[in-house]
């Protein structure tokens, strides 16, 4: 044989393994689950949360989350998919009300979703209780810029966004996390939570009254990758932008997670030397600190950030605390985390009430000092629903030391108590499904202004407006800089 024909069946070869990759992605969609397996599995969720999760009756009693998981054990008399299996637990996960504790499909699901599975190639924005047009995830225009999304396959859009809403979960009755959430995903959810289509009927309104009707053909996210180039540039997740007119420095930090400055060679001590020394040499009296969307888990970054502005010793958190410190049940389905539950009986003080707290001594709870030179002007907060973990315990600390103006929306983490840190994976043995729950109960310093139950509220609340999205501005940041223009 050549070597032309050596090369096509080397072809034929990679595209029948390609076909094949595909088909098996799809049918993990469609894979069903027995009921007593489906029972099993929930089973397993029910005594994880119960014996690991730090917090899991506060805004419910035991008894009552019990007899949800009765009811819901209940009403298995079918076999359900692993999105089926999602979708009949999400009351359960609402009532415990943290968003940190999540029900993922299984891996060859999510696998399916990411490559394979028709998709409705847009991006939305949640304004209100409508839904607006954010881009077109595809290489051409099909609908007009920034149009309300009125219906999705004669489905009102209220609708699809009470679908969506309520198949999502948030910290308490936080009302911005789970908006903030459509918006980073929109395609998947709409697939899972409302159903699939290969076409998509979409009618519109335009800012001016306009009504239409335009087809969306749905791709797959590697399809939408091959063709949608997204505006701008590929920005830096930590950078300083110097305004000198105004004598202001913007400060952007998109994320707080140390894995992953670490992969983008951000060194988080080093920059933010950087730009203390960099607000000195520009003699910079107005600092915005933008935390749009940012997520960490590790408190201590929240720590190193606010050390460059704060003016006296602080501490993030006042407690910490977890469950029992035992190893769950389920831990033979879980990703090994030995060291967590080895050194519980050194750092937690013995349990009571269900829980053990961090010891008072403990390092973390003892008050940080602000670094040399830390700045001494005026300071603005910017965050949205999706600024959650370190980003959020940052906002409320830079709000209830009054040492910062904080704007925006509310935070995506609760005001009164959050649980993050170390987070238990365990990928149930019958559906595959991957349940995460977190360890870690954290109480941040100072009193929340608002309900316990929802996120830090801002000083200034602002949010995105219909005209911003069919403008993309960022009218936030403009209507600031122009406040910070007009006091100087």
């Amino acid at each position: 044989m050549g070597k032309m024909g050596v090369r096509i069946v080397l072809l034929a070869l990679v595209a029948g393994c390609s076909v094949h990759a595909s088909i098996a992605q799809e049918g993990s969609l469609a894979r069903v689950n027995y009921p007593e397996d489906l029972r099993e599995d929930l089973l397993i969720i029910q005594q994880t949360i119960e014996q690991a999760h730090p917090d899991p009756f506060r805004y419910r009693t035991r008894t009552q989350i019990d007899s949800l998981f009765s009811g819901i054990a209940s009403s298995f008399t079918i076999p359900l998919t692993a999105d089926g299996f999602i979708a009949a637990t999400v009351p359960v996960f609402k009532a415990i009300g943290d968003a940190n504790t999540v029900l993922a499909p299984p891996v060859g699901v999510q696998t399916a979703y990411d490559h394979v599975v028709p998709l409705l190639p847009i991006q939305v924005a949640v304004i209100g209780n409508r839904l607006y047009l954010d881009a077109e995830l595809k290489g051409f225009r099909s609908l007009p810029s920034g149009c309300e999304l009125v219906q999705i396959n004669g489905v009102p859009a209220a609708q699809v966004l009470g679908q969506l809403r309520n198949s999502l979960v948030a910290d308490g009755a936080d009302t911005t996390l789970i908006d903030r959430r459509v918006e980073q995903d929109f395609p998947v959810f709409y697939r899972r939570f409302i159903g699939p289509s290969d076409r998509f009927k979409i009618a519109y309104r335009t800012a001016d009254g306009t009504t239409g009707e335009r087809e969306v053909i749905a791709m797959t996210k590697d399809e939408m990758r091959q063709t949608y180039v997204p505006k701008g540039y590929a920005l830096e997740p930590w950078r300083l932008e110097e305004m000198p007119g105004l004598n202001t420095a913007w400060l952007t930090l998109a994320t707080m997670d140390p894995k992953e400055l670490e992969l983008r060679k951000v060194h988080p001590e080093r920059f933010l030397k950087g730009v203390l020394e960099a607000l000195r040499k520009s003699r910079a009296t107005t600092l915005v600190v933008d935390v749009r969307g940012a997520d960490g888990p590790d408190l201590g970054m929240a720590e190193q950030v606010f050390s460059l502005i704060a003016l006296k010793p602080f501490r993030v958190v006042r407690s910490m605390s977890i469950r029992c410190g035992e190893v769950p049940d389920s831990f033979r389905y879980a990703e090994p985390a030995p060291d967590f539950f080895a050194s519980v009986g050194a750092t937690y003080l013995p349990g009571s009430n269900g829980r053990r707290e961090l010891r008072p001594s403990d390092q973390r709870l003892l008050p940080v000092l602000p670094l040399a030179g830390a700045f001494q002007g005026k300071v603005y907060v910017i965050a949205n629903g999706s600024t959650t973990g370190a980003a959020a315990a940052f906002v409320m600390l830079a709000n209830r030391s009054h040492r910062a103006r904080t704007v925006g929306e509310e935070v995506g983490s609760n005001a009164a108590s959050f649980s993050g840190g170390r987070i238990l994976t365990v990928t149930l043995p019958k559906t595959g499904c991957i349940l995460r729950v977190p360890l870690i109960r954290y109480v941040p310093d100072g009193v929340p202004d608002g309900p316990s139950d929802q996120g830090e509220r801002p000083a200034s609340a602002v949010g995105r407006l219909p005209q911003d999205v069919a403008q993309g501005r960022d009218t936030i940041r403009e209507a600031l800089l122009q406040l910070i223009g007009e006091m100087q």
